[in-house]
């Protein structure tokens, strides 16, 4: 019985990794509308202009020839996606998504007009002929409320140390963002200095603000990781064997995060984005 069950688990384990892995197209970015919700506070690109917009154009259009996604992922609310979806259809038909002159949120007219949920994901989605786009995002509340207090009284990390890290990501993010050509605004920002700044603000810095009897700091890395998660098992639970290639669009930030995540899944395969936009 026992050779039995071993039998049985070997074949589990070669069946699981013999499957064909799915390849990854992690793309990190900044919010094209730049509705300041992000701590650091990232300068203007204008993403509507002609020189951006026949970029994207390129951009995605190199991604579907030489990588045909068969899903395209957006920082979405994932309780939401049924709406997403219905806009991304009309977009995909060549009909409004959004009607401008009804929204009376100047927010929503630009969040609609700019942010790269519908400039990069839906056209890129739309090139490779998918029939959805999938929503993966889910908010947890994080208490930045709080942090600034917190950073004041520790006896651990003062604010001080705090802004001298937060300011050196946000000056290479928006290094990025200045760059001439939008291939490599994106290429800056999925760089593995991006990725070790972002996520050492978290791990090396406000890990740190605990005390003795309280973990302030712990909860909240614990609290973004778990945001994180969460977005990753959206990802996780919405692709099918069926799937070769999919692509991700998040923030920056995310991506830091999410990176991690892919590399330690046996189902994916993450492929350098310097070498997808060549």
């Amino acid at each position: 019985m026992k050779l039995f069950f071993a039998i049985l688990l070997s074949l589990g384990s070669c069946l699981c990794f013999s499957q064909e892995k799915i390849n990854v197209i992690l793309i990190g970015t900044y919010h094209f509308n730049n509705p300041g919700f992000d701590r650091g506070k990232v300068i203007e690109r204008d993403i509507l202009n002609k020189k951006n917009q026949a970029a994207l154009e390129e951009i995605t259009t190199a991604i579907v020839k030489n990588h045909h996604p068969d899903k395209v992922f957006v920082e979405f609310p994932f309780n939401e996606k049924e709406e997403l979806n219905k806009k991304y259809l009309l977009y995909k038909d060549d009909k409004p998504f959004y009607k401008a002159d009804t929204l009376k949120s100047d927010f929503l007219k630009r969040m609609y007009a700019e942010n790269e949920i519908f400039q990069f994901g839906f056209r890129l989605a739309k090139k490779a002929n998918n029939s959805a786009i999938y929503s993966t995002d889910h908010n947890l509340e994080q208490r930045y409320d709080l942090l600034g207090g917190k950073l004041e009284n520790s006896k651990q990390v003062n604010a001080e140390t705090f802004q001298g890290k937060m300011a050196a990501l946000n000056n290479y993010m928006n290094s990025c963002i200045a760059e001439t050509e939008l291939k490599d605004v994106f290429k800056c920002l999925n760089s593995d200095e991006q990725m070790r700044l972002n996520k050492g603000l978290y791990v090396a810095t406000i890990n740190r603000l605990n005390d003795e009897n309280e973990f302030f700091g712990s909860d909240f890395v614990a609290s973004w990781y778990k945001r994180n998660l969460i977005m990753y098992a959206n990802i996780q639970n919405q692709v099918t064997t069926k799937d070769k290639t999919i692509v991700v669009i998040v923030g920056a930030g995310h991506a830091a995060i999410i990176q991690d995540f892919i590399k330690n899944d046996y189902r994916f395969n993450l492929l350098d984005f310097k070498k997808v936009v060549n």
